[in-house]
């Protein structure tokens, strides 16, 4: 049992690791001094909770947990705050994880959108080096839409979770968490999308400074006699 656990966390890390190593690559190939680092921190703050969550929360060990009375509860707390958070860790509520879900997606979605937002400014200010307006596009739907598959999946993670600890709730009573989580993932892939759409113009407007620099005189071109 501890080995699939810790073949799942292994999982999940590579999953992290290759979402950060494709954004690096992306933003490299766009030719823009942009680090992912506070989207990639959202992405790991999000995976993190949600993988322990469905580590440390197994069915047996919630449903236990409830039929326990409050003096057992007093004479079990542990003394090491450590053990506190485990504590605390194990008799996370459905409530709580609901809560989570929705602010870790908007979290998530808030770094995508203000990474797009940075490329933009970057693209506009000019590089070194110079990169086709048709190539960036092509770069950039390949970012938006690995943005937007980790965001999906990801809400997918929380759906589960949700109902892994809300196993003993009524169907009316999770159902609509569950549909409001999946809604807000829905949400924030078009919030992405929309975000990239705003680039277009961007675009536009490198392509036309690029191609007024090729037409001066001395910028690759040799001036009519």
């Amino acid at each position: 049992m501890e080995n699939e656990e810790n073949q799942e966390e292994q999982g999940s890390e590579e999953k992290g690791g290759e979402f950060a190593s494709m954004l690096t690559e992306l933003l490299f190939e766009l030719h823009v001094a942009a680090t992912p680092d506070k989207l990639n921190k959202a992405m790991k703050k999000a995976h993190d909770w949600v993988e322990e969550d469905q580590t440390v929360v197994p069915v047996g060990v919630a449903d236990r947990g409830e039929e326990k009375t409050e003096e057992e509860e007093k004479e079990e707390k542990p003394e090491n705050p450590e053990d506190d958070r485990k504590e605390e860790r194990r008799t996370k509520t459905v409530e709580e994880v609901y809560m989570l879900s929705i602010e870790s997606l908007a979290e998530v979605t808030a770094r995508c959108i203000e990474q797009l937002h940075k490329v933009a400014e970057l693209i506009l200010h000019g590089q070194e080096e110079e990169k086709p307006a048709q190539d960036q596009a092509n770069v950039l739907i390949k970012l938006t839409t690995a943005m937007c598959n980790e965001v999906a999946s990801l809400s997918k993670k929380f759906t589960n979770s949700l109902t892994t600890v809300g196993s003993d709730k009524k169907a009316e009573v999770l159902n609509p968490m569950i549909d409001s989580v999946l809604l807000e993932g829905c949400n924030s892939t078009t919030y992405i999308q929309d975000a990239f759409q705003l680039l277009l113009p961007v675009l536009q407007v490198s392509h036309i400074q690029t191609s007024c620099s090729e037409a001066r005189p001395g910028a690759g071109q040799t001036p009519p006699s």
